[in-house]
């Protein structure tokens, strides 16, 4: 069985609804569904929520409660790589986390974790790009909170190499590598490099609670949630589309070099 992840409900459907027999897992205490490709390849669905903390506790329990041979996460993305557009696919070829320096708690004490090879999921991905989707290659860095500020997106480009952010991947492959459970990842750009429409909701770690909650208001976050879900329905098309033209050859793909063979439902 192949384990497909993604934060939000809307990411994960873009797979769900190509698939067959999709239905709620019984008796796992986590928002999980099975089902099956086409062909009749068995994959189950976690629905984690947003942020590390929660994604990695829903993780744990639907490991409790299954032994997936593959663990794949997909879903939107930040891009740090000025050269990515909204709508680009990035195949996660590393993943790690990084973080404020406790002590000195700015932006020229960022701190990452080991990196996270994820580069053996290269061969999975297929050639036959569908509908003119463009795919890159790179890595990503994990954050515990939202990043919407341009120049700190480019210092962690800069710094990291990185081609995009988010707030999961990396926890949730730490956690499955832990499992020795083979994992790979996809990102979809939802807000590019020069976007800062989600700065409003960035941590400052110079600001009191108060202060934040001021910046947040004059910034007026409806107008920067509608410009986020603008993004993410081209993102999610692009999402979808990427589903529908390699679901099958990758999960044929990923099954093969699992640790054991597949069941078929």
């Amino acid at each position: 069985m192949i384990l497909i992840v993604a934060a939000m409900e809307e990411e994960l459907k873009t797979c769900m609804d190509i698939c067959r027999d999709v239905r709620r897992m019984p008796g796992a205490d986590v928002p999980m569904r099975q089902g099956r490709t086409v062909a009749g390849i068995p994959i189950a669905f976690l629905r984690t929520g947003v942020g590390p903390e929660k994604s990695t506790a829903r993780l744990r329990k639907a490991l409790d409660w299954i032994d997936p041979e593959l663990m794949f996460i997909a879903g939107y993305a930040g891009a740090l790589d000025p050269g990515l557009k909204i709508g680009d696919l990035v195949v996660v070829t590393g993943a790690r986390a990084f973080s404020l320096n406790r002590k000195h708690a700015d932006w020229n004490n960022v701190e990452a974790d080991a990196l996270f090879d994820l580069t053996h999921v290269d061969k999975l991905m297929t050639e036959n790009a569908a509908a003119g989707l463009s795919f890159f290659k790179g890595s990503i860095l994990s954050s515990r909170h939202i990043l919407g500020n341009p120049k700190h997106k480019n210092l962690l480009f800069r710094r990291f190499q990185a081609s995009v952010v988010d707030m999961e991947t990396a926890f949730l492959v730490r956690e499955a590598t832990a499992r020795e459970i083979p994992a790979g990842a996809i990102r979809v750009i939802s807000d590019t490099a020069q976007d800062s429409f989600l700065e409003p909701f960035e941590r400052d770690p110079g600001l009191t609670l108060t202060d934040r909650a001021r910046k947040l208001l004059r910034a007026a976050p409806v107008n920067s949630l509608r410009e986020w879900k603008s993004r993410t329905a081209t993102a999610r098309d692009a999402l979808r589309l990427f589903w529908e033209a390699n679901i099958e050859t990758i999960a044929k793909n990923m099954l093969a070099a699992s640790r054991r063979p597949a069941p078929r439902l």
